[in-house]
Protein backbone atom coordinates (compact mmCIF):
# COMPACT_ATOMS: atom_id res chain seq x y z
CA UNK A 1 0.00 0.00 0.00
CA UNK A 2 2.54 2.92 1.34
CA UNK A 3 6.44 2.91 0.52
CA UNK A 4 6.85 5.53 2.92
CA UNK A 5 7.91 4.34 6.21
CA UNK A 6 8.67 6.00 9.48
CA UNK A 7 12.88 6.68 9.83
CA UNK A 8 13.90 5.26 12.99
CA UNK A 9 16.42 8.18 13.37
CA UNK A 10 13.75 10.21 14.28
CA UNK A 11 12.30 8.13 16.81
CA UNK A 12 12.90 10.70 19.86
CA UNK A 13 9.59 12.06 18.00
CA UNK A 14 7.79 9.62 18.92
CA UNK A 15 7.84 9.95 22.76
CA UNK A 16 8.20 14.05 23.25
CA UNK A 17 6.14 16.17 24.70
CA UNK A 18 5.06 17.93 21.65
CA UNK A 19 3.47 14.43 20.86
CA UNK A 20 2.36 13.97 24.16
CA UNK A 21 0.64 17.21 24.20
CA UNK A 22 -1.39 16.68 21.16
CA UNK A 23 -2.39 12.65 21.64
CA UNK A 24 -2.33 12.20 25.49
CA UNK A 25 -1.60 8.48 26.06
CA UNK A 26 -3.42 8.97 29.29
CA UNK A 27 -6.44 10.61 27.65
CA UNK A 28 -6.78 8.04 24.69
CA UNK A 29 -6.16 4.66 27.12
CA UNK A 30 -9.15 6.75 29.43
CA UNK A 31 -11.68 7.06 26.38
CA UNK A 32 -10.74 3.23 25.29
CA UNK A 33 -11.32 1.74 28.68
CA UNK A 34 -9.45 -1.11 29.86
CA UNK A 35 -9.89 -3.90 32.14
CA UNK A 36 -6.98 -4.09 34.88
CA UNK A 37 -6.71 -8.37 34.44
CA UNK A 38 -6.44 -7.86 30.61
CA UNK A 39 -3.67 -8.54 27.69
CA UNK A 40 -2.99 -6.32 25.01
CA UNK A 41 -0.75 -6.32 22.37
CA UNK A 42 0.86 -2.67 21.14
CA UNK A 43 1.52 -3.59 17.57
CA UNK A 44 3.94 -0.99 15.80
CA UNK A 45 4.90 0.12 19.04
CA UNK A 46 7.61 1.96 18.52
CA UNK A 47 9.59 3.53 21.35
CA UNK A 48 7.10 3.08 23.84
CA UNK A 49 4.45 6.00 23.50
CA UNK A 50 1.99 3.78 24.33
CA UNK A 51 3.21 0.61 25.69
CA UNK A 52 4.34 1.90 29.32
CA UNK A 53 0.82 3.95 30.06
CA UNK A 54 -0.60 0.65 28.94
CA UNK A 55 1.57 -1.26 31.00
CA UNK A 56 -0.05 0.80 34.33
CA UNK A 57 -3.48 -0.30 33.27
CA UNK A 58 -3.29 -4.43 32.49
CA UNK A 59 -1.90 -7.48 33.40
CA UNK A 60 0.55 -8.09 30.56
CA UNK A 61 1.53 -6.19 27.50
CA UNK A 62 2.97 -7.46 24.14
CA UNK A 63 4.94 -4.80 22.29
CA UNK A 64 6.15 -5.73 18.66
CA UNK A 65 8.13 -3.64 16.05
CA UNK A 66 9.36 -4.37 13.04
CA UNK A 67 12.38 -2.18 13.77
CA UNK A 68 14.95 -2.88 16.33
CA UNK A 69 16.26 0.44 16.96
CA UNK A 70 12.76 1.19 18.38
CA UNK A 71 12.69 -1.86 20.53
CA UNK A 72 16.21 -1.22 22.15
CA UNK A 73 15.05 2.35 23.02
CA UNK A 74 11.94 0.90 24.49
CA UNK A 75 13.90 -1.87 26.26
CA UNK A 76 15.99 0.75 27.71
CA UNK A 77 12.81 3.10 29.15
CA UNK A 78 11.19 -0.34 30.26
CA UNK A 79 14.38 -0.84 32.70
CA UNK A 80 14.69 2.41 33.83
CA UNK A 81 10.98 2.80 34.86
CA UNK A 82 11.17 -1.00 36.18
CA UNK A 83 8.31 -1.93 34.06
CA UNK A 84 8.10 -5.91 34.36
CA UNK A 85 4.92 -6.92 32.46
CA UNK A 86 5.62 -5.75 29.26
CA UNK A 87 6.96 -8.50 26.69
CA UNK A 88 9.12 -6.73 24.14
CA UNK A 89 9.35 -8.57 20.81
CA UNK A 90 10.56 -7.89 16.71
CA UNK A 91 8.49 -8.76 14.11
CA UNK A 92 7.82 -8.82 10.67
CA UNK A 93 5.12 -6.39 9.60
CA UNK A 94 2.32 -8.92 9.28
CA UNK A 95 3.17 -11.80 10.93
CA UNK A 96 3.57 -11.66 14.72
CA UNK A 97 5.72 -13.85 17.20
CA UNK A 98 2.33 -14.86 18.95
CA UNK A 99 0.06 -17.92 19.86
CA UNK A 100 -3.36 -17.66 18.10
CA UNK A 101 -6.08 -15.91 20.29
CA UNK A 102 -3.53 -14.89 23.00
CA UNK A 103 -5.12 -11.03 23.52
CA UNK A 104 -7.95 -9.40 25.00
CA UNK A 105 -7.43 -6.57 22.81
CA UNK A 106 -4.59 -4.32 20.39
CA UNK A 107 -4.06 -0.84 19.76
CA UNK A 108 -2.23 -0.26 17.20
CA UNK A 109 -1.21 3.33 16.68
CA UNK A 110 0.08 5.31 13.40
CA UNK A 111 0.78 2.31 11.91
CA UNK A 112 -1.58 1.06 8.86
CA UNK A 113 -0.95 4.08 6.65
CA UNK A 114 2.55 2.65 6.75
CA UNK A 115 1.50 -0.98 5.85
CA UNK A 116 1.90 -2.71 2.22
CA UNK A 117 -0.89 -5.30 2.49
CA UNK A 118 -3.25 -3.84 5.00
CA UNK A 119 -5.62 -6.73 4.20
CA UNK A 120 -2.91 -9.14 5.24
CA UNK A 121 -2.12 -7.32 8.60
CA UNK A 122 -5.78 -6.59 9.52
CA UNK A 123 -5.91 -10.93 9.18
CA UNK A 124 -2.94 -11.38 11.24
CA UNK A 125 -4.65 -8.93 14.05
CA UNK A 126 -7.31 -11.24 13.74
CA UNK A 127 -5.40 -14.19 14.40
CA UNK A 128 -3.64 -12.98 17.66
CA UNK A 129 -7.08 -11.29 19.25
CA UNK A 130 -9.42 -13.54 21.16
CA UNK A 131 -13.43 -13.96 19.75
CA UNK A 132 -14.67 -10.47 20.92
CA UNK A 133 -11.37 -9.08 21.51
CA UNK A 134 -10.87 -5.01 20.86
CA UNK A 135 -8.72 -4.15 17.91
CA UNK A 136 -8.26 -0.19 18.60
CA UNK A 137 -6.55 1.86 15.79
CA UNK A 138 -5.48 5.14 16.14
CA UNK A 139 -4.67 7.19 12.85
CA UNK A 140 -3.68 10.40 11.34
CA UNK A 141 -7.35 12.32 10.41
CA UNK A 142 -7.79 12.36 6.30
CA UNK A 143 -6.77 15.89 6.42
CA UNK A 144 -4.48 18.59 5.30
CA UNK A 145 -2.61 19.42 9.00
CA UNK A 146 0.03 21.30 9.79
CA UNK A 147 1.57 17.90 10.73
CA UNK A 148 2.19 14.09 9.79
CA UNK A 149 2.31 12.45 6.45
CA UNK A 150 0.83 13.72 3.01
CA UNK A 151 -2.91 13.19 2.84
CA UNK A 152 -2.67 10.73 -0.20
CA UNK A 153 -0.94 8.50 3.11
CA UNK A 154 -3.63 8.91 5.02
CA UNK A 155 -6.55 6.62 5.51
CA UNK A 156 -10.25 7.54 5.93
CA UNK A 157 -12.56 6.03 8.19
CA UNK A 158 -14.07 4.39 5.58
CA UNK A 159 -11.22 2.80 4.06
CA UNK A 160 -10.36 1.36 8.00
CA UNK A 161 -13.93 -0.17 7.81
CA UNK A 162 -13.75 -2.12 4.77
CA UNK A 163 -10.76 -3.64 5.66
CA UNK A 164 -11.73 -4.55 9.35
CA UNK A 165 -15.51 -5.79 8.19
CA UNK A 166 -13.72 -8.24 5.11
CA UNK A 167 -11.01 -9.93 7.63
CA UNK A 168 -13.94 -10.95 10.37
CA UNK A 169 -14.25 -7.19 12.25
CA UNK A 170 -17.45 -5.51 13.67
CA UNK A 171 -16.87 -1.48 14.24
CA UNK A 172 -17.28 -0.43 17.85
CA UNK A 173 -16.74 2.57 19.00
CA UNK A 174 -15.17 6.02 17.16
CA UNK A 175 -12.92 9.17 18.11
CA UNK A 176 -11.37 11.96 16.97
CA UNK A 177 -8.94 13.41 20.14
CA UNK A 178 -7.72 16.22 17.61
CA UNK A 179 -7.62 17.61 14.31
CA UNK A 180 -4.70 15.20 13.22
CA UNK A 181 -6.13 11.85 15.25
CA UNK A 182 -8.71 9.50 14.56
CA UNK A 183 -9.52 6.71 16.33
CA UNK A 184 -11.69 2.92 15.76
CA UNK A 185 -12.65 0.65 17.98
CA UNK A 186 -13.47 -2.89 15.91
CA UNK A 187 -14.41 -6.35 17.75
CA UNK A 188 -13.11 -9.67 16.32
CA UNK A 189 -16.53 -11.69 15.31
CA UNK A 190 -15.15 -14.77 14.13
CA UNK A 191 -11.63 -15.97 11.77
CA UNK A 192 -12.35 -13.99 8.82
CA UNK A 193 -9.07 -14.97 7.32
CA UNK A 194 -8.12 -17.94 5.94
Amino acid sequence: MSAHKFNPENRKKLTSKEREAILPPALVLKDIGLGSHTVWADIGCGTGFFTIPLAKEVQQVYALDIRAEMLDDLNKSLTQLQVLNVKVLQSEESRFPLPNQLVDGIITSLVIHEVDDPVVFFCELNRILKTDGRLVVIEWAKASTEMGPPIDHRLSVQQLDDWALATGFVKGKSWQWSDNFIGVEYSRINEGCR
